[in-house]
């Protein structure tokens, strides 16, 4: 009797950790990177990209042989906290060890225990394979010493437990920083400007500190949380690249608490200026009726104007003539103008957005954009790019060059550009 009733007493502590751990690695984003797209969870093969080239998420199923369901107790937690493989292989920061190092151990084996409990994928992840000298992981442990603090974070007491775990979430689990915190010069994070933007390559993220002109000063506590749950606040931002990643597999399905939890802890940090942003990204822009003025015009005149004649074929019937937008409520064509990528003084992500396109998956509704690698040249990009951020956004940003989208093109390893005569303006009908 005494025995059944311990076995039960276990099997709902079990349960208990497993359902934590589901929690928790969702909070955690483990999906996201470690499942390639259309593949099996947690298989492995997503390529994360970073300043210095893609590195693929491995697999850390439950498989004993390709994923980690060989690996003890110590060695996950390893992994997790310190970067360190089984094999003593150092791994790439791109695995936020730089942030995970701040969760508890026992939360760390909770992931670990639910991990356990869903199907093995028995695959090898795709091998990274980075120039030198990003190649040689020895280094990496010299990388460690300069750039990673030791130890579990702890409560503040004199905070509220809900801006603690505001702050768990947003320091350890979600690991925000990550992303949001600028490098040093070792590629570390710059914990004197915590929060206040960060380059990953083809992609900006934002500066989520109070700043009101850099950051989300001038957000409210119900547009942070409508953002992190949706993905889009009219008259703010729409999420695309690796945020809309995180809100899809993450934000959007953790408890509103929580994330109120997260803007009580943003808003409560240090703000971090930006010189180059003299007001709000939200406010800039404004309708534009230059494309109307193409009806009828003559083919020197269109030729003079590349960037009308593109949007007008590739982006208006989506976006609106003038910019506004259009579709549902939710944010699945956005406007142009009062909208923080195009209101930024670097247009990069504009760029990355033409490229990449954007997919979102969110309880609302599928939000979908095409993407235009295969289909617009760098110089037709450029071209959109420029003329977007001139006639609906920030045009400090109106200076992207033909080489500039090369050079993001390459670094998110995107198909070849197409090949049109010189001075060729193509929309949808005309497309190969």
């Amino acid at each position: 009797m005494l025995f059944s009733l311990l076995l039960s007493l276990q099997a709902q502590a079990d349960e208990a950790q497993i359902t934590r751990g589901a929690y928790l690695a969702t909070a955690s984003d483990c999906l996201a990177c470690h499942t390639a797209t259309h593949g099996k969870p947690l298989g492995g093969g997503f390529a994360v990209s970073t300043p210095f080239g893609q590195i693929y998420g491995s697999n850390i199923s439950s498989d004993p042989e390709y994923g980690i369901g060989g690996w003890s107790e110590d060695q996950f937690v390893a992994a997790v906290r310190e970067g360190v493989a089984p094999n003593g292989r150092q791994l790439y920061p791109a695995m936020p060890y730089d942030a995970f190092r701040k969760m508890r151990r026992e939360d760390v084996l909770a992931i670990r225990a639910w991990i356990l409990s869903q199907p093995g994928v028995h695959q090898p992840s795709p091998q990274t394979h980075l120039t030198f000298p990003f190649n040689q992981r020895w280094g990496l442990r010299v990388w460690k010493w300069f750039n990673l603090d030791r130890g579990e974070l702890q409560p503040d007491p004199t905070r509220s437990a809900a801006w603690n775990n505001g702050r768990y979430l947003v320091e350890a689990l979600a690991h925000c920083g990550t992303c949001h915190t600028p490098r040093t010069l070792t590629l570390g994070m710059d914990n004197d400007r915590p929060l206040a933007g960060g380059d990953l390559g083809g992609w900006i993220a934002w500066n989520i500190t109070p700043d009101r002109n850099a950051g989300i000063g001038d957000w409210t506590e119900d547009q942070l949380v409508q953002y992190l749950k949706t993905g889009y606040v009219a008259g703010r931002a729409s999420a695309s690249g690796p945020m809309a990643e995180a809100i899809e597999h993450s934000m959007q399905h953790l408890p509103e608490q929580d994330l109120r939890d997260i803007a009580d802890y943003l808003r409560s940090v240090k703000p971090e200026g930006d010189k180059t942003q003299t007001r709000p990204r939200s406010e800039w822009g404004q309708p534009d009726w230059q494309v109307m003025g193409l009806r009828g015009a003559s083919e020197q005149q269109r030729l003079a104007q590349p960037g009308a004649v593109l949007y007008a074929g590739n982006c208006a019937s989506c976006h609106g003539a003038q910019g506004s937008g259009s579709g549902s409520g939710f944010g699945a064509y956005p406007s142009l103008y009062h909208h923080t990528t195009t209101g930024a003084s670097d247009s990069r992500n504009v760029v990355s957005v033409i490229l990449n396109g954007v997919r979102r998956h969110t309880s609302q509704g599928e939000i979908l954009m095409p993407a235009f690698a295969s289909e617009l040249s760098d110089r037709q990009i450029a071209d959109i790019s420029n003329y977007v951020s001139l006639r609906f956004g920030n045009p400090a940003a109106a200076k992207v060059s033909e080489k500039q989208v090369a050079a993001c093109r390459k670094g998110s390893k995107l198909p070849a550009p197409p090949v049109y005569s010189e001075g060729t303006l193509i929309n949808r009908s005309q497309r190969p």
